[in-house]
């Protein structure tokens, strides 16, 4: 009975094509970080109320608008290079409206999306100019994942100093408690 069993997978794989069968791991991982982040990221800069945009969690430290501007074009910045395009343009500053702002977030993400699924992982070796430097492919995605828990921290704390529970607290918070 195990040999039939074993046939009929072996007869099952051969029926998929190849391309099926050998996923992009590393474009796989990313996409669902990214999506994780997308969720706390964008819930974070839909929670912080529009007058707080301008909060600075101390003076040497960039706005809250300025942070999610800032995350937006990282965005769009490392997932082009991952990708091997040119980021397109993010046109919306920190000083912009908040609904401009978590629009322009939104987009971001979207674009990513989009960029994961051209992420040969043969190629992360490949050199790439970003951020003023040549580097690989790979260290784009490494410190892109990075990127995205720092931004998140920032806003995390940035909501807290303003009596807002940050998205992810929230997700774990048994309901009717803080």
């Amino acid at each position: 009975m195990r040999h039939l069993t074993r046939a009929l997978v072996a007869i099952a794989l051969a029926a998929v094509p190849l391309a099926a069968q050998q996923k992009n791991a590393v474009a796989e991982g990313l996409a669902t970080e990214a999506h994780n982040h997308a969720r706390n990221m964008v819930g974070a800069a839909e929670a912080m109320p529009a007058d707080k945009y301008a909060f600075k969690a101390s003076p040497e430290q960039i706005t809250f608008g300025d942070l999610i501007a800032h995350a937006a074009t990282a965005n769009h910045t490392l997932c082009a290079a991952a990708a091997g395009e040119t980021a397109p343009a993010t046109a919306v500053k920190g000083t912009g409206t908040k609904d401009a702002l978590v629009d322009q977030l939104k987009q971001s993400f979207a674009y990513c999306d989009r960029a994961f699924e051209k992420v040969d992982a043969s190629k992360l070796a490949d050199e790439v100019q970003v951020l003023g430097r040549t580097t690989t492919k790979a260290w784009v995605l490494f410190h892109m994942a990075l990127d995205w828990g720092d931004h998140y921290s920032q806003a995390a704390t940035m909501l807290r100093q303003n009596g807002i529970t940050p998205p992810s607290a929230a997700q774990r918070r048994p309901s009717g408690r803080e």
